[in-house]
């Protein structure tokens, strides 16, 4: 009898050694994927991705404030750092409190074992079964980890609710900051959700939340764990819970999940080119202007800015409002009608093919062209009217349609779509008799960001260059060469030159600099559903589209007087320092003297806009010179007038004269007319 006792017995500890021994071997706390942090140019984090139901922020137990890791171990596992598995003073006081509950309501779950739970079957229900093997499971982990190693653990894999596992993705959800940042308050706060994440969400169950708080901090009150100074600071410490607990940036989040996801999955941590704070302040100033034009119905855009010397993407905004209706709708990727923005490059392959130049002249009258099947197509101008004889410079600055089909007859409409595609402009998908020679004046639709991309080749002096989306890649070693520099150079000072906008454009308006170079090219699509508006200065290459996300139309609006209006708001921003013309220091000898006016322009034809009032369009009369003086004084038709000049409609003469101790020094006239 003792002999087949004894084999029992070893058989029972062989079996036991091998089961322990294999789950030795297998048993491993499974990691929770972590989120992907983005993070702008300057570190600022913009934005978190998460995979699958967690939120999850790595942090290594050094980086947790020594009283928080007492404060859990007090509150969770006493014995912590003395049992290994089991506490069993815990288990006979959990006996008998659900025996004087006459229910299950505490199962003296150690650190350890709690861990396995977080790891293995969280949200499950519990079981006895399940407690057993918790109690092995534990066993096996303390023989496998350290004490700090499981601590580190657990404290990564406390469930806070709203996906967020951790105490640092918790932290940053509740409190937008690291837990090595917080108030002990704040510490605390977080402390009391893991125990029932619903019943004490601090949101939706403040009140109860807030007693499970005052518990806690009069228990480690009563035993020591905080000192009365800390009492103090913590009662009176006003605890602010985040109230909207999203990403800064929440559409930088969507565009890279939507478009980048392979490259980033599973990293811990993304740099991107954006800057959070310019794109901030553009957001502003642009839902500044969209609140001035409600009355036009004007209530949405979209806006991307480009470095012009690295082609970094700096700023990308959806829309007027993530959280409105269709908010979620990127609006910079999102194919929309560009209208007369494809003519830049229409005039490319006509100066480039055709070897014209910026004073061919086109005529500008109706005409009509047949297809195949004898259908006719009679492009007509924006403005319903004719200019006869206009140069190429003059039809591309003032945007004419009927000249701009005409050249696109000359140049051949599939070169221009294979020039297009060449570009990467990837919404180009069908045949190019689908298109035919509307495809200058662009009836169908195309993405913010390809037509930004396609005008790099003149921003970036005929090389066409990649968006540079993350950090590190902004070496311009992805541009290659797509046309000769004089022809994009060419375009660039037509739709640069202050001289040729003014006839198309109206009198100080938003697209009217007189002091800096700045290349525009406007576009509105039919029936004022869309406006487009391109341009890149010195620093910055930047495209506003304005439009409504329901398709209602807007109310007399275009690419000049709408999104042109935005971009001047940020230009005036952002440009302050650059590109201004300055006067030469008077100061230089051996100079010749000159006093040159520069606003207006000489023979320049000033247009009025017609839905103002004249006395709100005011000419800025300005000039250059080297010539010492005390005083100027403006004269306009013999009459003198203020620097700012209220302009009428008529051809003027404008006179500066200079003094100095009351002497004429210097004087200069040109003529100028107001359409």
């Amino acid at each position: 009898m003792k002999k087949h006792l004894k084999k029992i017995l070893l058989g029972f500890f062989v079996l036991f050694i091998a089961t322990f021994g294999y789950f030795y071997m297998t048993t491993n706390i499974e990691e929770i994927p972590y989120s992907t942090i983005i993070y702008d140019i300057k570190w600022n984090e913009i934005a978190e991705i998460n995979y699958g139901e967690f939120r999850h922020r790595y942090l290594d137990i050094d980086d947790y404030p020594d009283f928080l890791k007492r404060w859990v171990i007090f509150l969770e596992d006493r014995s912590f750092y003395n049992n290994i598995w089991i506490d069993f003073l815990a288990i006979f006081r959990a006996v008998w409190r659900n025996f004087e509950e006459g229910k299950v309501v505490e199962w003296a779950s150690t650190i350890s074992s709690q861990l396995i739970r977080n790891t293995t079957w969280l949200n499950e229900k519990r079981t006895f079964w399940k407690k057993l093997q918790e109690f092995g499971l534990a066993v096996v982990i303390n023989a496998k980890y350290s004490k700090e190693d499981i601590l580190e653990k657990y404290l990564n894999n406390v469930s806070f609710w709203y996906m967020n596992f951790w105490y640092e993705s918790a932290s940053y959800y509740y409190f937008w900051k690291s837990v090595k940042n917080l108030t002990k308050a704040q510490l605390l706060a977080l402390m009391v959700i893991p125990k029932n994440a619903i019943k004490y969400d601090p949101y939706k169950k403040f009140e109860q939340f807030k007693i499970r708080y005052n518990l806690i901090l009069n228990l480690f009150k009563e035993n020591w764990i905080i000192s009365e100074e800390d009492e103090i600071f913590i009662k009176n410490e006003k605890i602010e819970f985040n109230e909207k607990n999203k990403p800064k940036l929440p559409y930088i989040k969507d565009f890279l999940e939507n478009n980048y996801i392979e490259q980033i999955k599973w990293k811990k941590e993304i740099y991107l080119n954006i800057d959070y704070f310019l794109t901030k302040k553009v957001e502003h100033l642009a839902k500044n202007v969209v609140d001035k034009l409600y009355w036009k119905n004007v209530r949405d855009y979209g806006l991307i800015i480009l470095d012009r010397h690295t082609s970094d993407l700096k700023v990308m905004i959806w829309g007027y409002s993530y959280d409105w209706p269709n908010g979620q709708v990127n609006s910079a990727l999102r194919p929309r009608q560009a209208g007369s923005t494809i003519k830049p490059f229409t005039y490319s392959l006509a100066f480039k093919d055709l070897w014209w130049d910026k004073n061919t002249i086109i005529l500008d009258l109706p005409v009509e062209f047949k297809t195949d099947k004898w259908y006719a197509y009679n492009p007509k101008n924006y403005s319903l009217d004719y200019k006869w004889q206009v140069s190429v410079a003059q039809a591309l600055s003032q945007s004419l349609n009927i000249p701009a089909v005409k050249t696109l007859y000359e140049v051949w409409e599939k070169k221009l779509l294979d020039f297009l595609r060449d570009l990467k402009i990837t919404s180009l998908d069908k045949d190019v008799w689908y298109y035919w020679l509307a495809l200058t004046l662009w009836v169908w639709e195309i993405s913010l960001f390809e037509l930004t991309r396609s005008y790099n080749i003149f921003a970036q002096d005929w090389n066409f260059c990649e968006i540079n989306i993350f950090k590190n890649n902004s070496k311009q070693t992805n541009c290659e060469k797509k046309i000769d520099k004089k022809i994009t150079d060419e375009i660039t000072e037509i739709l640069t030159n202050r001289f040729y906008k003014l006839e198309g454009f109206p009198v100080n308006s938003a697209l009217d600099f007189w002091n800096r170079k700045v290349f525009v090219k406007t576009g509105t699509s039919r029936n004022f559903r869309d406006n487009w508006a391109m341009w890149f200065t010195k620093n910055y290459i930047i495209w506003v589209w304005a439009w409504n996300k329901d398709w209602s139309e807007m109310k007399w609006v275009s690419g000049a007087t709408w999104a042109g209006q935005i971009f001047r708001e940020i230009v005036d921003n952002i440009e302050k320092d650059f590109d201004e013309i300055k006067a030469p220091n008077i100061q230089e000898k051996n100079k010749e003297k000159y006093l040159n006016i520069i606003s207006p322009l000489p023979n320049s034809k000033y247009k009025l806009d017609e839905y103002k009032q004249e006395k709100n369009q005011k000419i800025k009369l300005d000039f250059v010179t080297n010539i010492e003086y005390d005083s100027a004084r403006f004269f306009v038709d013999n009459k003198e007038v203020e620097k700012f000049y209220t302009p009428k409609k008529w051809t003027h003469i404008l006179e500066i004269v200079l003094f100095k101790n009351k002497e004429k020094v210097g004087e200069k006239n040109l003529v100028f007319e107001v359409k």
